[in-house]
């Protein structure tokens, strides 16, 4: 029986209200793990019960098996009214006409093939589903969508145990100072010749050792090449490990995906393949192998070791600097379907770290905290973050200062008040007169003027 959580069903019903408002696409926001399938088929139920037709659009191959799955299990009437179908052949098996088009992880739209669909039928009624509403490299989606639904927030789902608790290690390995960027993202060529050393192969496996031994990981590498690698490092230290990729072949990736399941492998390794959608309630913990610029490929990753159990604390660990560069998973963020999306900020608006690092167990920990999460170290504030607090502060009392300068220049009595022809020079800035006025109105009151 399907049976809705509360803020599933708020979310719901908030689609059904953009309908009947005029809003016939809208996007709705949930994080990873919130249960987005369920509410498609709760979605797809409705539409079936209304002799309409619906389609439910995944973009990979392990996706459609586990929507199938999910459907199966709720008796969603698939093939009568309700269709899954993979994005690059749905528009080719001669379905009936959608009146619904629903669009798993619809930060994907900026590809042509997502665009297709949604140009072959402007009439249908259509709602995107993602953890992160942007593109991949930051755009907003509001060309396609006419309205955005929030959800709960991360830590709202943490803190009634509908995800994962974590705690966040930065562990670098490597100097990616001046690294390049291709496009919108870093360079994955650059990158891969950075992390591939091996002191930094020493240092990953050192740090998973440390911080994760007994769990189950996922590592998140920039390269093919760079994730046989990683794989291949930890067999070497004798810690059971494998390497998939889109181009291994479907029957392997589905028994490496098994034995995960099962226990019988400790780390998957891979490249752009499990950062969407896989359902892993057995990873505990995932290694950023990858930088990145992309605020919604970082949670799209991190969501990954947040799938709840019973006593489970996630474990994060970044060697690449995503965490300082966006910000914890659970930080507000705030989405919308214009401009493009900022991500976490790298420092407060005092100047402080915005996330800080333990330097006695590197943990990682918003600055909200005054001491250590994991082991209660009180944080002692390095030179870079007191330069950074007294160049903000600096900042600010400049502002104020310009501020009351500028209130000063715009009131009636200013120019009466003038007493020196730099005076006269600062209302002139202000109110927009040339520089010629207040040298005119110094020489008229005998005010001294430069010569």
């Amino acid at each position: 029986m399907l049976v809705l959580r509360d803020y599933q069903s708020e979310i719901v019903r908030s689609i059904h209200d953009s309908w009947q408002r005029g809003y016939k696409r809208p996007l709705v926001c949930l994080p990873t793990g919130s249960g987005k399938t369920v509410l498609a088929a709760d979605m797809a139920y409705r539409v079936a019960g209304h002799d309409k037709t619906a389609w439910f659009i995944v973009h990979r191959r392990e996706l459609f098996k586990q929507t199938v799955d999910t459907f199966d299990e709720f008796g969603i009437p698939r093939r009568e009214h309700v269709h899954v179908g993979m994005v690059r052949s749905v528009l080719n098996k001669g379905l009936p006409d959608p009146d619904l088009i629903v669009l798993d992880e619809a930060h994907h739209l900026g590809a042509r093939t997502w665009r297709r669909i949604v140009d072959a039928y402007p009439e249908a009624y259509m709602t995107g589903l993602t953890a992160t509403p942007a593109r991949l490299d930051g755009k907003a989606l509001g060309d396609v969508f006419d309205r955005l639904i929030a959800g709960p927030t991360t830590q709202d789902l943490v803190n009634q145990g509908y995800l994962s608790p974590y705690r966040m290690i930065v562990a670098d390995v490597a100097d990616l100072s001046g690294l390049k960027t291709k496009g919108a993202d870093y360079d994955r060529t650059d990158a891969e010749s950075r992390l591939m050393e091996r002191a930094v192969y020493g240092d990953v496996i050192k740090a998973f050792r440390k911080y994760a031994s007994d769990a189950q990981a996922i590592y998140f590498c920039t390269t093919i090449k760079h994730s046989e690698a990683t794989a291949e490092a930890f067999r070497s230290a004798g810690i059971r490990a494998e390497h998939f990729d889109g181009n291994t072949p479907s029957k392997k990736r589905d028994e490496l995906i098994q034995e995960f399941r099962n226990g019988d492998i400790q780390i998957l390794s891979n490249c752009e393949l499990i950062g969407e959608g896989f359902d892993m309630p057995a990873c505990d913990a995932i290694g950023m192998l990858r930088p990145t610029q992309s605020l919604t490929i970082y949670l799209q990753q991190v969501g990954r070791a947040l799938r709840p159990r019973p006593g489970k604390t996630a474990t994060l660990i970044d060697h690449v600097g995503n965490i300082q560069r966006h910000g914890s998973p659970s930080e507000p963020r705030q989405w919308s379907l214009e401009g493009k999306i900022k991500t976490g900020r790298a420092v407060t608006e005092e100047g402080e770290f915005a996330i800080r690092c333990c330097t006695n167990c590197f943990a990682a920990y918003e600055v909200t905290r005054p001491r250590c999460p994991v082991c209660g170290a009180e944080y002692v504030s390095t030179m870079e973050e007191i330069k950074q607090i007294r160049d903000v502060k600096m900042r600010i009392l400049e502002e104020k200062e310009l501020e009351c300068e500028r209130k000063w220049a715009l009131s009636p009595e200013a120019e009466k008040e003038a007493r020196s022809y730099s005076d006269l020079c600062k209302i002139a800035k202000h109110k927009g007169y040339k520089t010629g006025w207040a040298y005119h109105k110094a020489k008229a009151r005998g005010l001294w003027v430069p010569y």
